[in-house]
């Protein structure tokens, strides 16, 4: 999934007023988190694309991290408090199946509590 195929979509399912600049600010700054929490953590000697390319590094099925989040961001800056619980639980799920997922691909024997 691209940064663009992104936006579009978010701007389809959440209509929105934000500057395309804030909306890519944040999907690198999820792209880091992700680089940092997950890959570092649970991959062994695997490169992780680097951010500054228009291709995100989350394959399909759980590149939906990445819409859910900007989503989520935009409840957040809106102020509305009850929505952006509900996004945030839904980017919360969508970020801890990808962790699972690097997590069975790395083939560690125990399995880790993701928080």
């Amino acid at each position: 999934m691209t940064k663009n195929e992104v936006l579009s979509f978010v701007q389809s399912v959440k209509p929105h007023e934000f500057e395309q600049a804030v909306m890519l600010r944040w999907l690198e700054e999820l792209e880091k988190k992700i680089e940092f929490e997950i890959h570092d953590r649970f991959a062994r000697g695997e490169s992780v694309q680097s951010t500054s390319t228009d291709k995100l590094s989350v394959p399909p099925p759980y590149d939906k991290v990445y819409w859910t989040y900007l989503v989520s961001m935009i409840e957040l800056a809106q102020g509305t408090p009850e929505t952006y619980k509900f996004a945030n639980g839904v980017f919360k799920e969508a970020y801890g199946e990808y962790a699972r997922y690097v997590q069975r691909r790395g083939g560690f024997g125990k399995r880790r509590t993701l928080r």
